[in-house]
């Protein structure tokens, strides 16, 4: 009778001692998924982060528009009308061209210059933003000049008419009174045919501007360049020039080290080339400022500014060479200032006309000494 709580009791003990380990392994995997919920998170994605795809042929097209090289440039009449508001023409929208080395940590420049050098295929070193604004510009000047110039050949051929009338001088004679007609119109018509000039001079104005520029390598380096052509829908003018035969002005220092190229500048918004024809005349070509440019504006200044690679490296612009000039000359009048006093000027200016005299004096005496000798080594009479 007593052995059947017992039994009972060592029965249960050990299915009580199993449960704390049940627990235990139950808390242990409690981070792993059940397979209950393993059905209902079968749709959501295994990663949270997504992977990065190619892009589209779509986006892929949009993105050749922005990319220098990659779009085929047309010269219809709609690419020539601007946009509205204008301020539109001014956003750049350009992307830096892929694989063009960038002087900074990597490369220096005199690398970035080797690697243009050694380059076997022509290379893309400038494309310009689209020249809506200089075509609307250009038209206007022209049709106001134009306008103008019409204006003042009317009033020369009205003035030159009513003298011909009013001539008092010799109306019987017929053929003089022409020749003086012509005369007086021919030289009224001076103002008129300036202006034309002028207008014809705007027109062709953007026949200068360049497109895109290749450089092309071999034992003689060349340049390839693109303009726009005079009456819309004409095909695109292709020139291609000698490296040497091409200068920018002297003055015209293309790398500023403004803007993301380093050529951005307040004052003038373009740069000129000048290219040296047979005859030795010299033609004028326009880059904008605004644009794609291989690495930066130093190569420019190392192609066509005819520079060493130090002076192209260290790219001073012409208003800082100024300045450190003056800041030279101020630093050296005030040691002059303080060497000699304030009137230190009249004190040099002084010691200049004292060398300049006792120069005159010895040649003087060294002439006159020449002379006396001169008399000494005639032959007796």
């Amino acid at each position: 009778m007593f052995l059947i709580p017992r039994i009972g009791y060592s029965i249960g003990r050990p299915c009580l001692s199993l449960r704390p380990s049940t627990i235990s392994i139950i808390r242990y995997k409690s981070k792993l998924p059940s397979k209950k919920n393993q059905s209902s998170n079968s749709k959501l994605p295994a990663e949270q982060t997504p992977k990065k795809s190619l892009p589209s042929q779509g986006e892929w097209e949009h993105l050749k528009l922005h990319i220098p090289g990659e779009q085929v440039q047309t010269n219809t009449l709609k690419d020539r009308i601007p946009k509205f508001p204008l301020g539109k023409e001014n956003v750049p929208t350009l992307l830096p061209r892929p694989g063009v080395p960038q002087v900074g940590k990597n490369f220096t420049f005199r690398q970035v210059i080797s690697i243009l050098k050694n380059k076997t295929q022509p290379e893309l070193i400038y494309e310009s933003e689209p020249h809506r604004l200089y075509f609307l510009m250009c038209f206007c000047t022209a049709i106001v000049f134009a306008v103008y110039g019409c204006v003042l050949l009317e009033w020369a051929t009205w003035i030159a008419n009513k003298e011909y009338h009013d001539n008092e001088k010799e109306e019987t004679n017929e053929s003089i009174r022409k020749r003086d007609w012509l005369l007086s119109l021919l030289m009224y018509m001076g103002p008129s045919c300036v202006l034309f000039l002028m207008a014809y001079g705007a027109a062709i104005f953007p026949t200068r501007i360049i497109r895109r520029v290749w450089y092309l390598p071999g034992p003689v380096e060349h340049i390839k360049f693109t303009s726009y052509p005079l009456i819309p829908g004409k095909p695109t003018p292709v020139y291609t020039v000698p490296l040497e035969n091409l200068t920018r002005k002297k003055t015209a220092r293309v790398w500023t080290g403004k803007g993301f190229y380093g050529t951005a500048d307040k004052g003038f918004f373009y740069f000129t080339l000048l290219e040296k024809l047979p005859s030795g005349r010299k033609k004028s070509w326009i880059i904008d400022r605004k644009g794609f440019f291989w690495s930066d504006g130093r190569v420019f200044d190392f192609l066509f500014g005819k520079e060493t690679l130090q002076e192209s490296e260290a790219g001073v612009p012409y208003d800082e060479q100024f300045g450190i000039i003056n800041r030279e000359l101020k630093k050296k009048k005030k040691e002059m200032r303080k060497k000699h006093g304030i009137f230190w000027r009249y004190k040099m200016a002084g010691s200049e006309f004292t060398k300049d005299v006792k120069k005159l004096g010895g040649y003087v005496n060294k002439t006159i000494g020449n002379g006396n000798d001169n008399k000494k080594q005639l032959p007796p009479k």
